[in-house]
């Protein structure tokens, strides 16, 4: 799996998670809530250890043909085929771990090391981290955070899943 199909897929489950907060509290009042949140949700947040490193990368290998400017009109074609109204999908661009990597030297178009390499399960373990921090770090009254946490985290359980699957991972692991 190349970096920037991993990095679609981040945006779709943060599209989605973006999507189900403004049905559960209404667009207007989920709107309110993120501009709340300004840009004190990014500097609030983990650095994500996979982005940081660019410099050692030792979890990708080498990028097939191709360039970042493809990637960068994959990832607009992803997000334009989400259909966000424009406050959300402006808020999903502005997702702080998807900047992290986009900002950073990365190649978009190398792979992530997959069976037999931990680092692709690691990178997945990571972005639902993420998201989880993202959700607790939102104005969200505590007497619906439960409920909104759930609906914000199942769009991440199905990233989980099929990500895993396509760098050749096990999304479950034996019950014992």
């Amino acid at each position: 799996m190349r970096l920037v199909d991993f990095l679609i897929s981040v945006l779709q489950a943060h599209g989605q998670t973006l999507g189900r907060l403004a049905a559960f509290f209404g667009e207007e009042r989920f709107f309110e809530m993120l501009e709340e949140t300004g840009e004190d949700m990014e500097r609030s947040l983990p650095p994500s250890q996979f982005a940081q490193g660019a410099a050692n990368v030792i979890w990708l290998d080498s990028p097939g043909p191709g360039s970042n400017s493809n990637a960068y009109a994959e990832l607009e074609g992803a997000v334009r085929d989400m259909n966000l109204p424009a406050l959300l999908e402006f808020h999903l661009w502005a997702y702080p771990h998807y900047r992290a990597f986009i900002e950073s030297s990365l190649d978009l178009n190398a792979r992530i090391r997959g069976p037999g390499h931990e680092s692709g399960a690691a990178l997945v373990d990571e972005a639902c981290m993420q998201a989880e921090a993202w959700i607790k770090r939102m104005p969200i009254p505590s007497a619906v955070a439960p409920q909104a946490e759930r609906a914000a985290q199942i769009p991440w359980l199905r990233f989980r899943s099929e990500v895993l699957k396509r760098i050749g991972k096990r999304p479950l692991g034996p019950v014992y």
